[in-house]
């Protein structure tokens, strides 16, 4: 008889696969005989070391037996990961994101999205933020929940963020997502996700998509297997499956919906204003909305997508970020013993900086974008006025200590050449300015845009060159108060420069500045005190789908006479395997512990934290 104490074990292990710590050890394995006694009826009860033959049928027994155990095991946890999602897909269908003290459904209790028709319309998901739009995601959500189709694909962005358990609504999102490109794939188009949200919704989505298509090898059987670039599917399946990204603006500016031309307003916004029937209209508008959106008709192109990386020949930024903290209202800073008023600062939360999909700029900006953060508002005509609230406090108010006037002590590189402070060559003159940064997109804050820089004839009198999205290019503009005089009006002059931007800060121990990307703000400084970097090149291009409001006289002509494709950017294959990790640690969380300060961090170089100066709450 064949015994192998493993078998004969009362509790089964843990894994079901073969635990011989030698794959050619016998040590488990003995041969015993049993056979009955000569002229007597009791066995002999004896062991002995198998022989060369015996040892070759141990072999393939053990072999077989480890497959067969090892199958019964994936099957397993195959039919375990089914019900998981099963279950976790009844539940996102059940969720609908309503509160009480809300009214009905802007678009009606009974309305339905448009018909799907699977042979003729393009394979669509959505990643949806139920609270932006004065809580139009959410009205759209509970409206999909009820429509065929669309109750499947239809995410709420924060629940997913929420549920990355096995099982949960991140692998329901992989396996939606898989299942489209399939379709796609069939009908000969690219699938598409409709990001629904503000401005930041948008980077947010390509961080979820990127978290979905991460390879997991430990979970190879479940289909997360890496095909050798970090994600399950394969450089080509990335190239021409990606999807492409609609953005549904439901934020207060809307920049990027609106230079897509999705619109300005979340769908219906406009329509049903001033109308007697105004649930039919808004109902309307989002049905011509959502059918934009997964017809073939609709444009795709590409679109730049910029990061902010590690200088080359570095691992690591050198900066750390924290969050403004201190007193809601037009003045957040605490007076301290001494008289001076100080800014209080507190640990960043999420989302860390990685993706700029539509702009970046420090200075008087990104600090009145920092004090908004802070006083939120839950309309979007009250965020708007809380930002000219919040720009007055500026303008009335003493500049604090953690800061400088304007933007001294920065400077700012585009590839070898030095951009900002214009005309200087010792890198002095920064205070007289307010902002510097580059745009993406042709809009910023729903007021401003860029043009080419011209003398005053030509900005007044002719058209000029715009921002423009896929040209490869950074529009890098630089103002002061009075360039609004000059310009004229809210219109950039802006300076197309190649790809690569590096800004230095040299101020003292204690101090930083506030930069923002895509409507987020954080305050930027280095642990050590000494001089610090923020490195920013295109990282990414991805495909955008136009909607039907798309104005080339605002971004210019959408066609680069590139193929559509996704892509990771660099000047060298080396570069592109680096931002390709980077976007791997960003979806793994590991540029938390490299990018977000301590609170041991900002005390060491002499920050004030808000929790040793505010009360709780």
């Amino acid at each position: 008889l064949l015994q192998d104490s493993n078998v004969r074990q009362k509790d089964p292990p843990t894994s079901l696969s073969y635990k011989a710590k030698d794959p050619d050890s016998f040590a488990d394995f003995s041969i015993v005989d049993d056979s009955p006694q000569k002229d007597s009826d009791q066995p002999l009860a004896s062991s002995r070391e198998p022989t060369d033959a015996e040892k070759k049928v141990l072999r393939q027994f053990r072999h077989h037996w480890t497959e067969q155990r090892a199958e019964i095991e994936r099957v397993a946890r195959h039919r375990e990961l089914e019900e998981l999602l099963e279950r976790t897909h009844e539940q996102m269908r059940k969720n609908a994101v309503r509160i009480d003290a809300l009214p009905a459904n802007r678009y009606g209790t009974d309305t339905r999205l448009p018909h799907f028709n699977k042979d003729e319309h393009v394979p669509v998901l959505a990643l949806i933020n139920p609270f932006a739009g004065a809580m139009a995601g959410s009205d759209i959500l509970a409206i999909a929940r009820q429509t065929p189709y669309y109750q499947d694909r239809f995410f709420n962005i924060i629940d997913v963020v929420r549920d990355q358990r096995r099982g949960g609504l991140l692998d329901l999102l992989r396996r939606e997502l898989c299942a489209a490109k399939a379709e796609a794939k069939a009908l000969g188009h690219r699938p598409r996700v409709i990001s629904g949200g503000g401005d930041g919704t948008a980077s947010f989505t390509l961080f979820m998509i990127f978290a979905a298509l991460r390879a997991d090898d430990s979970r190879a059987d479940e289909g997360l297997q890496d095909t050798g670039n970090g994600f399950i599917w394969t450089d080509q399946e990335m190239a021409d499956f990606f999807p492409a990204l609609a953005q549904m603006p439901l934020g207060s500016a809307n920049d990027f919906g609106r230079t897509l031309g999705w619109g300005r307003k979340y769908p219906g916004d406009a329509e049903s204003r001033f109308k007697l029937d105004w649930r039919r209209h808004a109902k309307d508008a989002l049905m011509n909305w959502i059918e934009a959106a997964i017809s073939p008709e609709s444009s795709v192109v590409n679109f730049d997508i910029f990061g902010i990386v590690p200088e080359p020949g570095q691992d690591r930024c050198d900066f750390k970020l924290c969050e403004l903290g201190g007193h809601r209202g037009m003045d957040p800073k605490v007076q301290l013993e001494g008289g001076a008023k100080h800014l209080m600062m507190k640990e960043a939360g999420l989302p860390v900086p990685l993706f700029a999909c539509l702009y970046f700029s420090a200075g008087f900006g990104a600090y009145m974008t920092a004090r908004f953060q802070m006083n939120r508002r839950k309309s979007p005509i009250r965020n708007k006025v809380e930002y000219l609230r919040q720009a007055a406090g500026i303008l009335m108010e003493t500049v604090p200590p953690q800061l400088h006037t304007g933007l001294d002590k920065v400077q700012i590189f585009c590839g070898e050449e030095r951009y900002f402070p214009p005309r200087s060559e010792d890198g002095k003159g920064g205070e007289r300015y307010r902002e510097v940064g580059f745009l993406n997109i042709n809009w910023q804050a729903g007021m401003f845009n860029g043009a080419e820089r011209a003398p005053l004839g030509a900005r007044i009198c002719s058209t000029r060159e715009p921002a423009k999205f896929n040209d490869g290019m950074m529009d890098m503009y630089r103002g002061k108060f009075k360039s609004v005089l000059k310009n004229p009006g809210f219109v950039y002059q802006t300076d197309k420069r190649e790809e690569g931007l590096t800004l230095t800060y040299s101020g003292e121990r204690g101090t930083g500045i506030f930069f923002q990307w895509d409507g987020e703000s954080r305050f930027a400084f280095s642990p050590s005190g000494d001089e610090f970097h923020i490195h920013i090149r295109k990282i990414l291009n991805i495909p955008v789908v136009l909607g039907p409001n798309y104005d080339p006289r605002v971004t210019g002509e959408p066609e680069n006479g590139l193929p559509v494709k996704f892509s990771f950017s660099g000047r060298s294959d080396e570069e592109r395997r680096s931002f390709a990790q980077r976007v791997l640690k960003g979806v793994q969380g590991q540029l938390n512990e490299e990018l977000l300060a301590t609170n041991e961090e900002m005390h060491s170089i002499g920050l004030h934290l808000e929790a040793e100066h505010l009360p709780p709450g």
